[in-house]
């Protein structure tokens, strides 16, 4: 199932780096809002894209995420902020059931987790680091739909975007215990690189999982499969860049 069979009832996007205006290591589609960018070049980077999409640029809302597994209901009170008004703290997911609402979340490696209900029309928009998708956010954001809105998680279609893939995503033991420490069994999603002494890990693989668990069907979830980290012209990377670089936003609105 593709996502894109429902770009008559949503609007969808994440941005590459390409076709803004910002110089230097933010060339050029820069949307982060916590780098040191012109931040008039940001807010022309956001206007650029908005039109593109076809969504206004005060309609957006975004949080500051700190890699919790928080998601929270929005509507039409939540409009302008991040961009115009005080973020929201400590959120890393946004559902609402109201059109014209642009639930919008940041990324430069972590996952992007896109959730629509055809039948409830309601959506979820979710950042999935490695914390946050260890602590299940994906399926966090299943239930809130599910309290909310009275989601069935048979009618949900997910896409997972652009982020880091497992070839790329290195890490230590204690990133791998935390994935094998879940509720649900992921030991796929984890390799060991004998060479390096390091693991590495499918964090997309690991949130497709969570949202399955969550009872989201597998033939439901479109998988992007497009790495961050290894493709320099199109998309920013922490991992690769550090903070050299600039960011991303992932988007959902219902129409």
């Amino acid at each position: 199932m593709n996502f894109n069979d429902y770009s008559d009832d949503i609007v969808f996007g994440f941005n590459t780096r390409t076709g803004g205006v910002s110089t230097g290591v933010y060339d050029s589609m820069n949307l982060s809002l916590t780098l040191p960018d012109d931040p008039a070049d940001v807010m022309e980077n956001y206007g650029i894209w908005c039109r593109d999409l076809g969504v206004r640029i005060q309609d957006l809302v975004i949080g500051l995420q700190t890699h919790t597994n928080n998601v929270v209901r929005v509507d039409e009170r939540n409009k302008g902020q991040g961009l115009f008004r005080t973020r929201m703290k400590d959120v890393d997911g946004m559902v609402t059931n109201v059109p014209g609402v642009a639930l919008v979340t940041y990324h430069a490696d972590c996952t992007p987790v896109y959730l629509y209900d055809p039948v409830k029309k309601a959506i979820a928009m979710v950042h999935a680091g490695w914390r946050g998708t260890v602590k299940e956010i994906a399926g966090v954001a299943v239930r809130k739909l599910q309290a909310e809105f009275g989601t069935n998680p048979a009618d949900l279609v997910a896409m997972i975007g652009p982020c880091i893939s497992k070839e790329y995503f290195e890490c230590d033991r204690d990133v791998a215990d935390a994935v094998r420490a879940m509720d649900i069994s992921a030991e796929e999603m984890i390799s060991y690189d004998t060479v390096k002494n390091k693991y590495h890990v499918s964090i997309a693989g690991v949130n497709r999982l969570v949202l399955e668990a969550a009872g989201v069907p597998g033939d439901h979830i479109d998988m992007q499969d497009r790495c961050t980290y290894g493709n320099p012209s199109l998309f920013f990377s922490h991992r690769r860049d550090g903070l050299k670089r600039g960011g991303h936003c992932a988007l959902l609105m219902l129409r």
